[in-house]
């Protein structure tokens, strides 16, 4: 009997060692050994923890958005880059299609600090054509 306690305890090692979730062991008919071992579920922890999302927000309080009317070609070439001042109902390019220039206005006033879409580019309504920084009232 101690023999056969040995060759479990070998069997357990050996799945441990390996790595393995099942080993079968047979000697004769009368013996037959099989382990089965549960699979382990790791836990990840992170190493950082995220940033709590108001700081985050803090810093874009005043990043204002100003969103395409419609759907076309947006133009303003010569008539606003980033770093402009801007003010609200001042004229920010136009939307061009089929024939027809829609005037883009500011909804917002402040200093334009991304241009979104290249000078002649697609847009679809409701897309973010610019970013504004805009200025306390």
């Amino acid at each position: 009997m101690k023999k056969e306690e040995f060759q479990i305890e070998d069997l357990i090692n050996v799945l441990s060692e390996c790595g393995l979730t099942e080993i079968s062991y047979e000697e004769n008919e009368n013996l037959k050994i099989k382990i089965k071992k549960s699979p382990q579920r790791e836990i990840v922890v992170p190493k950082e923890t995220p940033k709590p999302l108001k700081d985050v927000n803090k810093k874009e309080d005043n990043i204002k958005t100003i969103l395409s009317p419609g759907i076309g070609k947006y133009f303003y070439k010569e008539i606003v880059k980033v770093g402009d001042k801007i003010k609200v109902g001042q004229d920010l390019g136009y939307i061009y299609v089929m024939g027809l220039k829609t005037p883009l206005k500011s909804t917002v006033g402040g200093e334009v600090t991304e241009i979104t879409v290249q000078d002649g580019g697609v847009v679809d309504y409701g897309k973010v054509l610019l970013k504004v920084k805009a200025t306390a009232r």
